[in-house]
This record gives structure tokens, sequence and C-alpha cells, in this order.
């Protein structure tokens, strides 16, 4: 851990893109299982799921990003969850990704300042030999979707 130039990424794509998050804020990469469905939610709900006797929140990431995904095809069970530490008793929220790539350390100022957002969802941008990759910030997003209490899903 202790180098506090660099920062520890998990990568990931939606799409044909990729995509990242700070390590530190995520608690798990798990596969998903036994998604139940939530009546009259907002699309980019795709169901709930129980983690080890705790429920989990599921955001399509790629519908909350407007990326077209690969995920209509695939099996149910086999979807790629990061599960957010951005989390209290009300629950826990995981983002659905089409493919895990791993965790990549990079230097702090190798991260380039993001583009204009209006989200502010977009930390920064590092480019790699084959793309650019676009760090996201979950509790942003969270906030954005409306789902700062962890999980809360009412409007």
């Amino acid at each position: 851990m202790g180098d506090k130039n660099n920062v520890q990424l998990i990568t990931f794509k939606v799409g044909d893109s990729v995509y990242a998050v700070d390590i530190q804020s995520v608690r798990e990469v798990v596969e998903t299982k036994n998604i139940a469905k939530l009546p009259r939610e907002n699309s980019y709900i795709k169901g709930i799921m129980n983690l080890r006797g705790r429920i989990v929140t599921l955001i399509n990431l790629s519908e909350v990003l407007g990326i077209p995904t690969s995920l209509k095809n695939r099996e149910s069970s086999k979807y790629k969850v990061l599960i957010s530490m951005n989390n209290n008793s009300k629950g826990t929220i995981g983002f659905i990704v089409d493919h895990v790539l791993g965790v990549l350390r990079v230097n702090k100022s190798d991260i380039e300042k993001p583009p204009l957002s209006k989200s502010g969802i977009i930390k920064g941008i590092v480019k790699s030999d084959k793309n650019l990759i676009v760090i996201l910030d979950i509790g942003k997003l969270i906030s954005n979707l409306g789902l700062e209490e962890g999980g809360t899903l009412e409007r």
C-alpha cells in the first residue's frame, strides 16, 4: 500500500470502453446469483441479490452511463458486480459491468484532469498503451442516482 504517489484502480469494461474506480471504493468483485427483480423501479436498477446475508441493489452501469453493452445476451448468473464501499444499514450497492480486467497501479501524476462533464462522475483519465481509461467517482455516481442512502430506492 505504502507509496502515496501511486493509486490502485480496478479496471473493467462496459461495452467497448475501459473504465476504472479507485480500489478503496470497492469492497469486492463477485458474480451475481439469483437476481430478484423489483417492480416499478428505474430501468437501470437490475434488481437485488443476497450476498452472504446482505441485500445488494444491483445497478446496470451500462444503462447509467448510456453505453451499449453485451449483457443482454448473457446469462444473469455470469454478471460481474463491483460491490461499493458506500453503504449503510439500509443496503449495499453493486454495479454490474461487462468484464473485470484487473488492478492497475498508476502514478497520480499520470492521471489527467477529467474533461468537462455536467455529471461530475469522472475523476480523471489515464492513458494506457491501447486505451483511454476513464476513472469514475463511485460516490458521486451513487449521489447522482439519488442512492446516497446506500440502497434507498425511494424517489
